[in-house]
């Protein structure tokens, strides 16, 4: 299973690559006709920080020659999004991105729709230099007390056992009030916590999935519940606007404007009422 037509094919280290194949062979393969196109702004599809005004045309961007360190255009940084919706899933997002430099991320949000009790599932992959530096990965619960339902602490924890997953990294400031007990954020020391992370990720999407099919829609009589949810949902995009690290490197490769509107229009959106 590869990477298809992403622009970003055989710029990305190998983890990169097979993750990302692998959770959107899985979002393809279990949602089967269910899965449909997200209806994404086609300027977000693709970023360039050498072709601010998208001039270059869909395929135009493998004739821009990358600068030399000491351009002022360098590094140059590449965003590649993709985004799918379901009846459950208002927006399965997958972002890459590659940075002339080195840097390379991959972020996943699963957000349901608000009226499912899902929890939002998301993970990071970020990588310098050809070296895995921070993955992190979570349910993101939706209740106001961060808990998960029943059925997930199991599955999480006999998953986290099974791949023998330890945390060595402490939360950051802006994702402990989105963050349950069992997100699993680490540096990886050894090849081998690499592979049980990517592992883990696919065993949690796949059972997130199976999990989200026998979901009924919360009744619509149960308002306070409703309501709890779709405060969740607003909670996680807007602590998760609060990360400056990612604002940073985005500002700098594009402009500050761009950062915040990428960050609240793809990253980090909010459902509409």
């Amino acid at each position: 299973m590869g990477m298809g037509s992403w622009r970003l094919k055989g710029s990305m280290d190998p983890p990169f690559e097979g993750l990302t194949a692998q959770v959107e062979g899985l979002w393809r393969h279990m949602l089967d006709r269910d899965l449909k196109l997200y209806p994404m702004d086609k300027k977000y599809k693709y970023l360039d920080s050498l072709d601010p005004e998208r001039t270059a045309g869909m395929w135009g961007y493998t004739d821009i020659q990358p600068p030399e360190k000491g351009d002022p255009r360098w590094p140059r940084m590449q965003i590649e999004n993709r985004c799918y919706q379901s009846s459950v899933f208002r927006k399965l997002h997958i972002e890459l991105a590659h940075r002339q430099d080195g840097l390379q991320v991959i972020h996943c949000v699963m957000y349901p729709r608000t009226e499912y009790d899902l929890p939002i599932l998301s993970f990071d992959m970020v990588g310098n230099n050809g070296r895995v530096s921070l993955v992190c990965i979570d349910p993101c619960p939706v209740a106001a007390d961060r808990s998960l339902p029943p059925i997930y602490v199991s599955l999480v924890r006999q998953l986290q056992q099974q791949y023998h997953l330890e945390n060595n990294r402490a939360v950051p400031s802006w994702g402990k009030e989105i963050f349950s007990d069992l997100c699993i954020i680490i540096r990886p020391s050894a090849s081998e916590e690499l592979a049980n992370f990517v592992k883990y990720t696919i065993a949690l999407t796949q059972a997130h999935l199976q999990l989200s099919k026998q979901t009924s829609q919360v009744q619509s009589n149960k308002s306070s519940r409703l309501a709890e949810i779709k405060a969740g949902h607003k909670r996680y995009a807007v602590q998760h606007l609060k990360n400056s690290s990612t604002r940073g490197v985005l500002a700098a490769a594009f402009t500050p404007a761009v950062a915040d509107e990428y960050m609240t229009n793809v990253m980090f959106d909010t459902p509409q009422e």
